[in-house]
């Protein structure tokens, strides 16, 4: 089969969306001036001199004017589902050959959707990428734990459900821990899944909290229970329930938890710049490694160069020193001083394990 190669298509635009929408509510007849006013509210600024002489002249054939003035559909039903393009065809079948897709849905709806798409070739292969600088050791997609703790933390961090967790360290240490989860977290640099959440230390100190889904023993809904008359400031204080041990009854949030508390956004004051060179197809690169930050990127015509300014979240500045290692010399740091000293600082380090130097 054919596909279709647009990546944006014309079929299933704003005009459809709007031809659908006056169908859809015409069932019980439409003036002409509420069609007008639905064009004008939806469409282009000059979509009603294309759409509306179409409708009413009869020529789509779309809609019939009756006796009492009004417009009704032609249309048998005015549930109107469309068919899906055959570029969203190969898309879907692109994701069903990913490996997390497993994590998503069901192998019995898996095994449904290869079987309708079987004819429909994928829009791209695991195959067709390379990830470079990514972390060999990824979580195990396919293993039936991590697939049943990860859809029910991923239905807790709909419903805030609080969860109560069996948690194994680096060290092997195991601690069960009272987690309201807030979201999951995918680092395509390290291939896992992170639970981002907040915890109930003992003492009743609430505390944020990141756990890798790979190391989670075992998850179940928590028996503490938050409530909307809790108190949530800086003290951090919890009902002493959960303070301890967790008790074993059944336990739902009952007003949407304060994250934005524990998890809000702290822009640095001063964005990293970067100098970028021409070199190894470094423009792209940067772009694509560094395209979940916000940035400012221009050329610089006097040096031949590209000057990046990545403003960035104070938690990531890790990550991002990481991250700006790996370019070598393609990336100059410009600034600021002290995200420089950092980057000189491991630099240096990296020096003397490599020369056995003494610090």
């Amino acid at each position: 089969m054919k596909i279709n190669n647009h990546l944006f298509s014309e079929v299933y635009g704003c005009y459809f969306t709007v031809v659908k929408r006056i169908l859809e509510q015409a069932e019980g007849g439409l003036t002409q001036a509420e069609i007008e006013s639905m064009v004008q509210a939806d469409g282009f600024y000059d979509s009603a001199f294309h759409l509306l002489p179409k409708l009413f002249s009869g020529e789509w054939n779309l809609m019939e004017h009756r006796t009492d003035g009004k417009y009704y559909s032609r249309l048998l039903s005015n549930n109107l589902t469309r068919p899906m393009t055959d570029l969203e065809r190969a898309w879907l079948k692109a994701l069903l050959t990913d490996k997390r897709i497993q994590l998503f849905i069901d192998p019995e709806e898996a095994a449904a959707l290869k079987e309708v798409l079987n004819e429909i070739p994928p829009l791209f292969l695991p195959s067709d990428f390379h990830f470079y600088d990514s972390a060999a050791d990824g979580d195990s997609y396919e293993e039936k734990r991590y697939i049943d703790n990860f859809r029910l933390i991923l239905k807790a961090c709909e419903s805030q459900t609080p969860l109560s967790i069996l948690y194994e360290s680096g060290k092997q240490n195991r601690t069960r821990r009272f987690v309201i989860p807030y979201k999951l977290n995918y680092s395509s640099r390290d291939d896992k899944f992170r639970l981002l959440g907040v915890t109930c230390q003992k003492g009743g100190h609430f505390k944020k909290i990141t756990l890798n889904l790979t190391r989670i023993l075992t998850v179940e809904p928590s028996a503490d229970t938050y409530s909307e008359n809790t108190e949530i400031n800086s003290t951090k204080t919890f009902p002493v329930a959960c303070a301890g041990a967790l008790t074993e009854t059944s336990a739902n949030i009952k007003s949407p938890f304060p994250f934005y508390q524990f998890f809000r956004e702290t822009k640095c004051k001063e964005p990293i710049v970067l100098e970028i060179s021409k070199e190894r197809n470094g423009l792209e690169r940067c772009m694509l490694q560094f395209a979940s930050w916000e940035k400012q990127t221009e050329y610089d015509e006097a040096h031949d160069c590209y000057v990046c300014r990545i403003y960035y979240d104070g938690q990531d500045e890790t990550e991002l020193l990481v991250r700006v290692l790996s370019f070598g010399p393609v990336v100059k740091v410009l600034g600021p001083t002290s995200f420089l000293t950092q980057i000189k600082e491991r630099v240096r380090n990296q020096y003397r394990l490599n020369t056995w130097e003494e610090p």
